[in-house]
């Protein structure tokens, strides 16, 4: 192996790093639209079992 040391990053100093990686221009819509699909199927799943308003 090569002696190349990987620096231990220094939180919360180094946290910028993470959106080189997780890039909010691809994956932020792609969640919140996650996210709503998730919470109408919850709702659809408490309204069935009659939990909703009375």
């Amino acid at each position: 192996m090569s002696d190349v040391q990987i620096a231990k990053p220094k939180n919360p100093e180094d946290d910028w790093k993470v959106w080189l990686v997780l890039n909010p221009a691809t994956w932020l819509m792609p969640i919140f639209f996650l996210l709503l699909i998730i919470a109408l199927v919850l709702h659809a799943v408490v309204f069935q079992m009659g939990f909703g308003w009375a």
